[in-house]
């Protein structure tokens, strides 16, 4: 049986793993688990996908590598840290082992009724609520044990290249519309956002913030799912992508409710903003796709199509 459900190395982001082997999976992990009905399956995520279990709980199973997994001091982190929080966290109530070639832990969280933020979009006025949540998440570590994020870990100026290599992927790209990115006007952004000091220091980040993990109730933020990669980063990353979730007013909603709002972090918010943006634009899922060619022309780097 075994043989017959192994995996290759790393699951094909179109794969979604069939019935027989997520309860392979669960007998093997969480065999209490292995005979409860499954229900909807969750698929909006390039990173990974999520399966209800019976009517209180989702499994989480990654399709790629990421550094940290769940690392042991962030998951503790998270445990202690989210009790003060005002929101709501789906929080790992088990992490499992890979087993059976499927190469990756998944998760096990008590499911909570909501929906994610790219299915049923926050009012702009909800942006002041994730801003509040997102200052109690992007704490100083006190340890120096704690993980760094694979990623925003290091600076922006290192991260340049990927901005780079997005933006060249970009060039024969073309919104709804019909225009495509003007390389010029994002080169300016970025490098005008790298010029400067950062503007934060490192804090905890929930290391995945995403309108796909971002949870929103008749247009209310409600909470925050998914903390595999939760680590010690760079918290303007995570509020750049927060402003993708909302129109331009929300960026100011959102800052009142941080807490912190100067035109230094607000230029490196949108350059992280861009970034972002330029990766949606490739998606298959066709809401965040259309998310990206609208927050791209809203920050004014889409070429005019009529142009000569």
């Amino acid at each position: 049986m075994a043989d017959d459900l192994s995996r290759p190395r790393e699951v094909l982001s179109s794969e979604i793993l069939p019935d027989d082997f997520i309860r392979a999976l669960l007998q093997e992990q969480a065999p209490e688990l292995a005979n409860m009905p499954f229900g909807r399956r969750y698929t909006d995520m390039e990173e990974h996908f999520s399966v209800r279990v019976g009517d209180e709980l989702i499994v989480e199973f990654p399709r790629q590598h990421r550094t940290p997994s769940w690392d042991p001091v962030a998951m503790e982190h998270l445990a202690s840290a989210s009790q003060d929080w005002d929101f709501d966290v789906r929080l790992p109530e088990r992490i499992c082992q890979p087993a059976l070639g499927y190469p990756h832990r998944f998760e096990v969280a008590r499911w909570f009724d909501a929906s994610t933020a790219i299915r049923s979009p926050l009012r702009t006025e909800a942006a002041r609520d994730l801003g509040r949540a997102l200052a109690q998440i992007h704490t100083e570590p006190t340890r120096d044990d704690a993980p760094l994020h694979e990623a925003t870990g290091a600076s922006m100026v290192t991260r340049s290249g990927l901005l780079y290599e997005r933006l060249a992927q970009t060039r024969d790209l073309r919104s709804p519309e019909g225009s495509g990115v003007d390389p010029d006007a994002v080169r300016l952004a970025w490098e005008a956002a790298i010029a400067l000091e950062p503007t934060l220091p490192r804090t905890w980040v929930t290391g995945s913030l995403d309108p796909r993990t971002v949870m929103a109730l008749d247009g209310e933020f409600t909470g925050l799912v998914y903390w595999r990669e939760m680590s010690v980063g760079d918290p303007i990353s995570e509020l750049g992508i927060a402003t993708l979730l909302f129109d331009p007013p929300g960026t100011d909603l959102l800052l009142e409710g941080y807490g912190v709002d100067t035109a230094d972090l607000r230029t490196q918010m949108r350059a992280i903003a861009l970034k972002r943006a330029l990766l949606y634009v490739h998606a298959d899922n066709p809401a965040i796709a259309r998310l990206g060619w609208t927050r791209l022309s809203q920050m004014g780097v889409l070429a005019d199509p009529t142009a000569a």
